[in-house]
């Protein structure tokens, strides 16, 4: 019995021993329990302050890689991820795993991850967690209509020319969007010299030249009397020259103020290269750039015309999908790019350039017996930037390789919108820094999400 007692009391110190480790564990388990709740909080606290401070970097750093003249898809890869890398606590938080960047034309996706690295969470075993973080910038929230005026004069041949066509090939790259889906962007080319080709369409625009050749324009050939008093014959061009009259400075349509007939001298020819109105057609404007040659005296005054011209829906010429959206349409920018190398030095007077143009024109051989009708070439343009600029086009300007040409600075900055939409350019880099730099503000970014 006192045997039995004895067991019976050891047996109880036993299990009363037991139950305090049991109830020690038990203690041990809801004390981590709880700071790996606590730690958790802490742990979301800093993974909601490092999905801020990514997302912050990654919608900077698309709106940058938008922004920027880098081409080089390599270049603008490295140039993205180091801002983001920057601007993002990879010591705090974790570092960068995965990074993709996308850019067309329309967009820039990019999609950065970074992998979190938590503190308390890792008493239950998870070390970290993959924090991914998008950014989708969409180029303009606008439709984009833009003429592109540009100088192929004489002066232009040779390292210029060349030049202009590489810059005017990647502004139209910048601007035409491949998918236009969702906002259109169109481009309309306006080469100029002497005057506008206008192929085809001259006929529509000027009326139809009647067979023979006549004293008065209006003929396919026109007999005249030049500056030094001596008869000529010209024939009529594709090409246009001035409009007269009380529309010489409005936007017109034809059928009801013709513009001027061109007739040109085999001296100073009609250029080769036509307009072509607004299209998407990126192919083909950029052949047609490519295409382009240098030859003749400087009308710049016909560019400007035309490419106002051009994106006017009441002068009431183009067709289909060159048609230009009304003025005032919602979502529709309009814009007009003017380019030279040089003062307008050529003015006309019954489609023959006018004897009091000015030096480069050509010969007095060539030249009518008879001032400009409209006055100079550079009052005239004076006068049809201001009257574009009143129907809410926007109008940038370059200059290139004019220095030493006050004049010409004078009618690039006048016809500008604004100080800050008149480009000087020195040198083939600048002349293409230029163009650059217009095709990115044309294209202004928007973060969509």
């Amino acid at each position: 019995m006192q045997n039995f007692a004895a067991n019976t009391r050891a047996c109880f110190i036993r299990l009363r021993r037991a139950e305090d480790g049991n109830i020690t564990v038990m203690m041990t388990l809801a004390m981590i329990a709880a700071t790996v709740l606590c730690g958790s909080a802490v742990d979301y606290g800093r993974l909601t302050m490092a999905r801020t401070e990514l997302a912050a970097a990654v919608d900077a750093a698309a709106l940058h890689a938008g922004t920027s003249s880098v081409t080089d898809v390599t270049r603008l890869n490295a140039m993205t991820r180091d801002m983001v890398e920057k601007n993002f606590s990879q010591d705090a938080y974790g570092e960068i795993v995965d990074f993709s960047l996308t850019s067309t034309a329309t967009e820039i996706d990019l999609l950065v991850t970074a992998r979190f690295e938590t503190s308390f969470m890792q008493l239950a075993g998870i070390e970290s967690f993959d924090l991914p973080v998008a950014a989708e910038v969409i180029r303009s929230g606008n439709n984009l209509e833009v003429s592109l005026v540009l100088d192929t004069t004489g002066s232009m041949k040779g390292t210029k020319l060349q030049s202009l066509k590489t810059a005017a090939t990647e502004f139209v790259n910048t601007v035409v969007w491949p998918n236009q889906s969702q906002f259109y962007s169109k481009v309309a080319l306006v080469p100029y010299s002497m005057g506008v080709n206008l192929g085809s369409q001259a006929a529509s625009a000027r009326g139809t030249a009647v067979a023979g050749t006549c004293t008065a324009p209006g003929c396919q050939s026109y007999r005249f009397r030049n500056a030094r008093g001596v008869n000529r014959t010209f024939a009529i061009s594709t090409c246009v020259s001035e409009r007269t009259g009380t529309h010489a400075f409005s936007d017109a349509a034809p059928s009801s103020a013709p513009v001027g007939r061109n007739y040109a001298s085999t001296n100073n020819p009609c250029p080769g290269s036509a307009l072509i109105p607004l299209t998407a057609d990126k192919q083909t404007l950029i052949d047609a750039i490519d295409d382009l040659e240098a030859v003749g005296s400087t009308a710049g005054q016909t560019g400007i015309a035309w490419g106002w011209y051009a994106l006017s829906r009441d002068f009431g010429m183009w067709s289909g999908s060159s048609r230009p959206a009304a003025y005032g349409a919602e979502k529709v920018n309009k814009i007009a790019v003017i380019m030279t190398d040089g003062q307008f030095n050529t003015s006309y007077c019954n489609g023959v350039i006018a004897r009091d143009s000015g030096s480069g024109s050509g010969s007095a051989d060539d030249k009518i017996d008879c001032n400009a009708t409209n006055g100079s070439a550079t009052n005239q343009a004076r006068q049809l930037c201001t009257a574009m600029k009143n129907r809410n086009i926007e109008v940038f300007t370059i200059g290139f390789d004019i220095a030493d040409d006050e004049a010409a600075i004078a009618i690039m900055t006048d016809c500008a919108t604004s100080a800050r939409h008149a480009y000087l350019a020195a040198s083939t880099s600048e002349l293409q820094a230029a163009f650059r730099e217009i095709g990115r503000r044309l294209t202004q970014l928007r973060i969509s999400k």
